[in-house]
């Protein structure tokens, strides 16, 4: 069926069923359903194939209740009624083992049996799913058989001591093969996990995929989007358990691998909160994060377990506490020069733990509440894996906890310190300044009281929104307003946006200006900014980063260094062509829904096959891969691409659940040149688009049209993606990535300041210049506009001198004027083509055509700045057919064919 572009429920739901009817149809494990009869009898009401195979019963009869008693032996019918008997006293899904008889040898099986009940609590069917356990119990009895014959040898060598060596020789042969088997048996369970694992999170990776997209561009109303965000919160929750049974199955054989990485510390605490906003938000908790001063801004490990554990740490704490706070506190001893110890408590206050309960707490697929009536979910594994982990990372895990008393968990790492640490400067005036901080929790006061202290800014803090209008309302009385105000939006009695409402409407124009801090729903506040109330949005935990440019907004505070992460924006490709293989339609929708909105052209093929028959077909400049799909796989797919001799460069990115460094090895090894993992993280998706689309001149296919204009402007967006001194991402995000407004900006820029490449002095930055102020500061703000931030932090140093009247030399004026006739340099050739060609416009084609010929014989790349003219003049001769082969040639750096062709139209021009 064709789906549809907007959320429907009943298209959802149909393709749901149709999922798990596939999966009913072609999976190898038995599938069954029993009815549950009135007169205490059970009938089948239907099995799947793999099913009636084992049970030896007709594949394509219709079943319809047939009882089971009429069916089987009366011993195998009493054996079945008792385990449908366990399953339903049991009221809950229940696992079994159980045996039958095939080709004359015993075949095991574990069972899921799952009770269904109506609305009155009586049973009507049980459903059942079974796995055949037979090789891993040969196996298990094999081990058994090789520890009896193993003692028989101990018994054997006393005895008779004359045949010793050839015993030996036996036994161990006999060991040997056990030990091999044995091996198989573990591999083949491993096999399975991961097998499964990644056919489970195929349809999950889809429900988190479209929830997303459907989130993103559906226009529903609240309650639409509040059904959308939990069925994605339940997806990821799903694919959280399911990476926990991978983990730990990885744990168990011995392959899970610690990498050690340069990772922020402020980024992996804040990436914990957001993963677990929503569900603190949901029970009204407050998160509450306090990161000791003395921690590095950055540490070598691995970021991604570390975080596995923080946030299975905290999902726990908000699992288990219906009321109050919970604390995130990062601090750290150094060991030595390049080493600290790491330590993180989670501190709660939830139910707590009894001894008893604490002493089970860490084994696998056990908790703390285990009855039958459980409250809190969960498989049990969470605690088993971040313990784990942690001794994985030669660190460790503690749990400190008192029943109705919370509990508090403590993870201690040693890890790297990186040499490159970031460094925040502030200038000595702002020890003057009078910094408002109101906040319901005391220790969200003192944390940011702290990193305000940090900057020398001295702060008062307030507990509610009636002390900061008294507060304000003291201060202006005294004549010593606050220049800001930081305030917490959720709060007893009277919140942040009530607050900030009242001190409008109280003060007027001598309002402070009020920066709201929240770490829930972002989105609402925007109405605030628009109207004027709030001045800007701080995401908690509140970063020395982010508080840093929050104050800079508002006070001249100089800035030495500091790492600013760049948003990824969704990227403007119209004038690309990729291939997207996924053999699963819903993954193709999520991806293609990602997609749409760089306007870029895309095709699809279902497995590896159709894959290289495209590209042979077509040149493509990227190609998004899938690993696991039918006929010919990613990896095999990829090497044979390799193989194919292609005579231009072609990106292929793997795209796949598989996500293990042993996977991503794999996809390198097969000539992959990047991993995407899924679900699909859309910031990382455009990062990737980015990185080998616009930041590099992509080859382009013969089918693709030469004379679009949004391949002129993708050319440029792409040359200008190359310059160094520009920050071209951030500024665009500055610009609610609107990437058009950029180019116009810049190149208004250039225009502005190009006199500065023939002539420096047309800078008029001198020590002479009455106007050098002005200057200065309009050159600051036009740089930063551009993201040459390097200019525009230099002017800001001199534009701070003259205000305050300090020395100013010519070594700062000269360095803004090199760095300016750098990026000039840069920006020419992105920009004066398009002068030239408005400039050749006017001449005649022939003219333009002797000018071209005379660049083609010399070989002379010059030759291109002449291709949006001719793109031009085509349109208005008859001569269009001759110039597009010229274009063409020129394109492909066939000079000597493309001499030829002018030549032969000069010589039709000319009538000769």
């Amino acid at each position: 069926m064709k789906l549809s572009e907007y959320f429907n429920q009943e298209e959802h739901d149909f393709i749901i069923k149709e999922c798990l009817f596939q999966l009913w149809s072609h999976s190898d494990d038995p599938m069954f359903i029993v009815a549950v009869e009135e007169d205490g009898e059970f009938s089948l009401y239907d099995n799947n194939a793999a099913s009636r195979m084992v049970m030896g019963i007709e594949p394509n009869q219709i079943y319809h209740r047939n009882r089971i008693r009429d069916m089987f032996p009366e011993e195998l019918v009493e054996g079945f009624y008792s385990t449908y008997r366990t399953a339903i006293a049991s009221k809950k899904p229940i696992s079994i083992e159980q045996y039958t008889v095939k080709n004359g040898e015993d075949v095991f099986f574990n069972t899921l049996l799952v009770p269904i009940f109506d609305k009155q609590g009586n049973p009507i069917f049980i459903c059942g799913i079974s796995h055949e356990t037979t090789t891993i119990r040969a196996a298990e009895k094999m081990a058994v058989e090789a520890s009896v014959k193993l003692k028989e040898y101990n018994v054997g060598l006393k005895q008779i001591n004359e045949s010793l060596d050839a015993k030996v020789r036996e036994r161990t042969a006999a060991l040997e093969l056990a030990k091999v088997e044995l091996e198989e048996a573990l591999e083949a369970k491993s096999s399975f996990v991961a097998r499964m694992s990644h056919e489970i999170r195929t349809p999950i990776n889809a429900v988190i995929g479209l929830s997303d997209l459907a989130l993103n561009n559906s226009p529903n109303n609240n309650e639409q989007q509040d059904y959308l965000q939990k069925i994605r919160d339940s997806g990821e929750i799903l694919l959280s358990l399911v990476n926990n049974v991978l983990d730990f199955s990885k744990i168990e054989a011995g392959k899970l691998t610690a990498e050690c990485v340069r990772f922020s510390t402020e980024k992996l605490i804040r990436t914990t909160v957001n993963m677990n906003a929503f569900g603190a938000h949901a029970k009204k908790l407050e998160l509450v994060t306090d990161i000791a001063d003395d921690i590095p801004e950055y540490l070598l490990g691995d970021p991604l377990r570390i975080q596995q554990i923080l946030v299975n740490l905290v999902s726990n704490a908000i699992k288990f506490t219906d009321s109050g706070t919970i604390i995130i506190r990062l601090s750290c001893d150094k060991l030595d020069e390049d080493r600290a110890l790491l330590q993180c408590d989670v501190v709660d206050s939830g139910i707590g733990m009894s001894s008893a309960q604490l002493e089970q707490l860490f084994s696998p697929f056990t908790q703390a509440d285990n009855s039958v009536t459980r409250v809190y979910g969960g498989t049990g594994l969470g605690l088993t894996i971040s313990r784990q982990l942690c001794e994985l990372m030669n660190g460790e895990i503690k749990v400190e906890s008192e029943l109705g008393k919370g509990s508090t968990f403590t993870v201690l790492l040693p890890l790297k310190i990186p040499t490159e640490q970031p460094l925040f400067e502030v200038i000595d005036s702002t020890n003057a300044l009078k910094v408002l901080v109101v906040d319901d929790h005391s220790l969200s006061r003192e944390v940011l009281a702290k990193l305000l202290g940090g900057f020398g800014i001295k702060s008062t803090c307030v507990g509610s929104g009636w002390e900061a209008i008294d507060v304000i309302r003291q201060s202006d009385q005294s004549g010593m307003a606050f220049d800001v105000v930081f305030m917490d939006w959720q709060m007893p009695d009277m919140d942040g946006i009530e607050t900030s409402r009242r001190i409008k409407e109280l003060f007027k124009e001598l309002a402070p200006p009020i920066l709201m801090i929240s770490a829930y729903e972002k989105h609402h506040i925007q109405s605030y900014i628009d109207t004027g109330i709030i001045r800007q949005f701080i995401e908690k935990p509140i970063r020395k980063s982010t508080l840093f440019d929050a104050i800079n907004q508002f006070f001249s505070i100089e800035k030495i260094a500091l790492e600013s992460e760049e948003t990824a924006i969704v990227p403007h490709l119209s004038g690309f062509h990729i291939l997207l293989v996924e053999d699963n339609l819903i993954n193709q929708q999520v991806a293609l829904g990602y997609l749409k909105s760089t306007g870029i052209h895309v095709d699809c093929a279902e497995n590896g096959q159709i894959a290289i028959e495209r590209i042979q077909e077509t040149q493509y400049d990227l190609v998004l891969m899938d690993i696991q799909m039918p006929v010919i796989d990613g990896l095999t797919a990829t090497s044979l691409i390799r193989d194919m001799g292609l005579d231009y460069e072609l990106p292929i990115i793997a795209m796949t659940a598989h996500t293990s460094p042993e996977d991503i090895e794999k996809s390198l090894a097969s000539g992959m040149n990047d991993h995407i993992p899924k679900p699909i993280p859309s910031d990382l998706l455009y990062r990737m688009l980015n990185k080998y689309l616009m930041q590099r001149r992509a080859e382009k296919s013969e089918n693709h049209n030469p004379l679009s204009i949004e391949s002129d402007f993708n050319d440029q967006l792409s040359m200008l993606y190359r310059i160094s001194g520009l920050r071209v991402q951030k500024a665009i995000h500055s610009l609610k990535n609107d990437t058009t407004l950029y180019l116009k900006i810049v190149q208004s820029f250039w225009s502005q300041y190009k006199a500065a490449l023939s002539s420096p002095q047309a800078l008029s930055l001198t020590l002479d210049n009455h106007r050098l102020l002005n200057d200065i500061h309009s050159l600051k703000s036009n740089a930063s506009y551009i993201g040459a931030e390097n200019i525009s932090q230099d002017c800001e140093v001199i534009e701070r001198k003259i205000l305050n009247k300090e020395a100013l030399d010519d070594s700062l004026l000269d360095g803004v004027i090199d760095k300016m006739k750098s990026l000039l340099t840069e920006l020419n050739p992105v920009f004066d083509t398009i002068e030239q060609d408005e400039n050749s416009l006017n001449l005649p084609l022939s003219v333009t055509l002797e000018k071209v010929l005379e660049l083609l014989k010399r070989n002379d790349f010059k030759v291109e700045s002449y291709i949006y003219t001719l793109q031009q003049k085509s349109k208005v001769t008859e001569y269009r057919g001759e110039i597009n082969k010229i274009i063409k040639n020129i394109i492909d750096l066939e000079y000597e064919k493309a001499s030829e062709l002018v030549l032969q139209l000069l010589i039709k021009l000319s009538g000769s």
